[in-house]
């Protein structure tokens, strides 16, 4: 089965050529172009990986991460114009599992997202559910 991917980035033509390349190699991606959308997309689909700009409209991608972050462990890609080690040290601690800086190569890409689903899968994580709710109780898988 493809992976599905959303893609929260607010030029449109650099998004469209990402989903097109991701398409060829497999993925089925989504595109938002501000964080409230992708953040609202993220809520309502059911995603393998998020490539995350953050320099967004809006909310900004530091904030979309942290909610991401917060409703489990769907891997993070950031992929941001934002190139100082500050800002890379900070997405990382805000939750990012990786960070690239644009302009960037396709084919690198592609092999660290490969990489963060290897990861990803190998703990287990497909298929699983992370939080349960019914009657009145909530199963947290996350926190127990």
């Amino acid at each position: 089965m493809a992976k599905r991917v959303l893609i929260i980035e607010d030029e449109r033509p650099l998004a469209e050529a990402i989903q097109f390349s991701l398409a060829k190699e497999g993925f089925e991606v989504d595109i938002a172009l501000d964080g409230e959308a992708g953040w609202r997309k993220f809520k309502g689909g059911s995603y393998d990986l998020v490539l995350l700009d953050l320099m967004l409209p809006g909310m900004d991608g530091m904030e979309v991460c942290r909610l991401i972050r917060r409703e489990g462990e769907t891997p993070i890609i950031m992929l941001t114009a934002k190139d100082t080690d500050l800002d890379k040290i900070l997405g990382l601690e805000m939750g990012a599992d990786d960070y690239m800086t644009k302009p960037f190569n396709m084919r690198e890409l592609v092999a660290r997202m490969r990489a963060v689903l290897r990861r990803s899968s190998s703990r287990g994580e497909e298929g699983t559910a992370k939080r349960l709710e019914a009657a009145g109780i909530v199963l947290d898988g996350e926190r127990h």
